[in-house]
């Protein structure tokens, strides 16, 4: 099931608010619950390759450790994005390449040695929530910066997975390294 440009553009802006300042978001919705409505929405503009090992029928969202922000995840377990139902659930480092993205919270930084080298060509979107986390591998990495959520994007660490971000969410990113 295709979506189409106007729920495209909603989704677009639904995600443009999210990123408002968190002084005021924070009136609406907590932190992790912001960070996480941004992760999934950010979804929906990846296209992965086909010869990867995730399973076609749904979209897999893991995390590794719990976190609040892998909580607020959680809470978004069944959601539909692209037509699929979103499963979110907690895996090991070695079962992290059967998802479709891998979010690593701000204290997994010594998992994160073991799991970055098997991730560099699985069709793994590695996100990341830390400041420095885009350094060191991970392809989206969220951060609060003034009072926003912003993230940054390492286009050259996705294109080497064989993932491709749409020009959308490159426009909404705070940096793209390619």
């Amino acid at each position: 099931m295709l979506i189409s440009v106007e729920a495209r553009r909603l989704i677009l802006a639904v995600t443009l608010l999210a990123l408002s300042p968190l002084v005021q978001a924070q009136r609406q919705a907590p932190e992790p619950e912001l960070k996480a409505a941004i992760l999934a929405n950010i979804l929906l503009f990846v296209d992965w390759p086909t010869q990867v090992s995730q399973p076609t029928d749904r979209l897999t969202l893991c995390y590794l450790d719990s976190s609040p922000v892998a909580m607020a995840l959680d809470r978004l377990n069944g959601k539909t994005i692209k037509g699929k139902p979103l499963q979110v659930m907690r895996v090991g480092a070695e079962a992290a390449t059967g998802c479709h993205a891998l979010y690593v919270a701000a204290d997994d930084s010594m998992v994160m040695k073991r799991v970055i080298p098997g991730l560099r060509t699985s069709g793994v979107l590695f996100l990341g929530d830390s400041p420095g986390y885009l350094q060191r591998g991970v392809m989206l990495n969220l951060e609060v910066d003034d009072g926003r959520i912003v993230f940054d994007v390492d286009l050259r660490s996705a294109r080497q997975a064989g993932l491709f971000m749409s020009s959308k969410v490159l426009r909404l990113a705070r940096k793209v390294v390619e």
